[in-house]
Parts: structure tokens; sequence; C-alpha cells
């Protein structure tokens, strides 16, 4: 995979990045990972494990990763083995491993940490990437009202990290600029693998009249999309991977996140020496975020008009600040 020409968020500021270089031959980078989640969970986890393996493969480093890291105590332990190990740059792979992450930065302040998720970040050694979550969670909510029926849509997320705050705001934000007095639910679970409270929540509000759902919840997630396309006149919207054939008469598309994508630019930045322990965000214009295809879920008219709102969002024309 080619590097992706970047175009950073830095804390209040947008500076243009000039392309970096595609990384050739083998470094001295080490780089350590911790998921709260499976490395083949088939989404989120698995996403940062494949970018990982990108960076062992783009940079020659030498990785390692542990998985299943759950809670302040065991990530701080973690974050603190592969710190006292002297690896370089130490990603943390959930935007809830920020408090562990600022406690075991301040210890080792020579070491780069980055957490995946919209976090400020130090100003030094830890810093974050992130998605411009605002741009799929507007254009979601957009195609949420263009295809209900019964003016009744979800969005279903893991955890209320601000990033799925934000998510969630311009969720509803974009299902409204489509229609004004549509009724809009958000369901924050607290978890990515509890399947059994995701399709019971999922169930609820279909029960409540709710025709189409946006799931961002991981495997959690994909158990509650299983159950509710298995209602007459339910529709989804996958997250991370393109799902469609988990439901393919129900899918109106995926957002298709390039996690590993992700991963990667932190490795650049550090491996530039442009790591400034801030948060660096990317979208739709990097080709980080995109879509899968509708497969005839929409119209060709309906294309044409979700084509022009996208437009707009990219270009800046649509306000998408949380």
């Amino acid at each position: 995979m080619s590097l992706l020409t970047l175009t950073l968020t830095v804390s209040c500021r947008s500076p243009q990045a000039t392309p970096p270089p595609t990384p050739v031959g083998t470094t001295s980078l080490k780089v350590a990972m911790i998921l709260d989640g499976s490395h083949t969970d088939k989404s989120w986890s698995q996403g940062g494990y494949e970018g990982l393996k990108l960076i062992e493969s783009q940079y020659g480093a030498q990785i390692d990763f542990q998985e299943g890291i759950h809670g302040d105590e065991q990530s701080i332990q973690a974050l603190r083995s592969y710190a006292e190990q002297g690896y370089d740059l130490i990603i943390a792979h959930s935007g809830g491993y920020i408090a562990a992450a600022e406690t075991v930065a301040k210890d080792f302040p020579t070491t780069k940490f980055a957490v995946v998720s919209t976090y400020a970040g130090n100003n030094q050694n830890l810093g974050a990437v992130g998605f411009r979550s605002g741009e799929v969670g507007y254009l979601t909510g957009y195609l949420a009202a263009m295809k209900t029926k019964t003016n009744k849509v979800g969005y279903i997320v893991g955890a209320d990290y601000p990033i799925y705050q934000e998510e969630a705001a311009l969720f509803e934000r974009g299902a409204k600029a489509r229609q004004p007095d549509i009724a809009v639910s958000t369901i924050f679970l607290g978890s990515w693998t509890d399947t059994e409270k995701a399709t019971q929540e999922a169930m609820k509000l279909v029960d409540s009249g709710v025709d189409l759902l946006a799931i961002n919840a991981d495997e959690a997630g994909i158990a509650a999309l299983e159950a509710v396309t298995q209602k007459e006149g339910v529709y989804v919207i996958g997250w991370t991977k393109d799902l469609y054939e988990l439901a393919p008469d129900r899918m109106i598309t995926s957002v298709l996140q390039d996690i590993p994508a992700l991963v990667l630019n932190a490795a650049t930045l550090v491996q530039q020496g442009r790591w400034e322990g801030k948060l660096y965000k990317f979208g739709l214009k990097e080709k980080i975020y995109d879509f899968a295809p509708f497969r005839g879920a929409l119209t060709p008219e309906e294309e044409a008009e979700f084509k022009e709102i996208r437009d707009r969002v990219v270009t800046g024309r649509v306000d998408i600040t949380p």
C-alpha cells in the first residue's frame, strides 16, 4: 500500500503537509500496540493490528501487540512494559486508553505514544491520530433520513468517547438537514463486545418504529445488525468494513474506515521526526474514510443527491463542526 497524501489537522490549526515519501528499507523503529478486542474481530481491533503489520512491512519495524487489554490498571501495565522495553512508538488503539496513556507518557518523556481516537494530546510525546468523524456522521444521518419510511432512525455505537459523541451529533444534524421533523435515537452501549445488550437495544429501537439503523459497535454491532435485519422493512448502515454479505437485501451501505492507513500515519510522523504530541485528523479527502457501493439500495436520483451532499461536506460547504 502506498502512503496517502496527508492533510493534517493539528489542534486548532490545519496546515497543509507535504506528501511523505514512500518508506523503503529497514529501520530500527520499534512499535507496539495494545488492543481492547481481538486482532481477528473483523472490525476495529483487527484494523489496528493490520495497521501494525503495515508498519512492519513499510518500515521493516520490530513490532509487538497485546489484545484484550481492559481497564486502567491492565492498560497502564501493558503500556509501561513496552516503554521499559525501549519501544519508540506505543499505540493505544482505543479512546478508552487515554487516561492510561497520559499516566505512562509522563514517566517516559522520550517515548512516543499515540492514541487512536479524538484526543488533543499533551503537546510533547503523547498525541493521537483520528478520523474527522463528523463527516461520516453527517452523511450517514442524511442517508438514513433519505431512506426511512417511518421517519424514525437510529444510531448505535459502542462507547461515548468524544469521537463518537461528535459522530452522533452530526448523524442527527445530517438526518434533520434532509428531513427536519425526523425522530433520531442514539444509543451508547458502553461495550464493543456485549452482543446480547447490543441486540436487545437494537430490537427496542425497531419495536419503537425505527426502520433504519446505523450501527458502529464492532462485534456487538454485527450481532445487532444480523438480528434487526431479520425484521421485515428494517434497513441498516454498517461500519468499519463492507458488511454487505451479512444482509445483502437490507444493507444501504457501510462506512469504510481505512484503519491500517490511519495507524500507519502515526508511525510515518514519528519516523519523519514530526510527531509533536498533538491531534492529527484524517477523513474523506485523504481516503481514510469512504462508503461501500450502494448496489441498488439508492435510486439514480438518490445517488446523485448523495454525491452532491458528499462533495459539499468534503469541500467545507457543509458545517460539520461538533
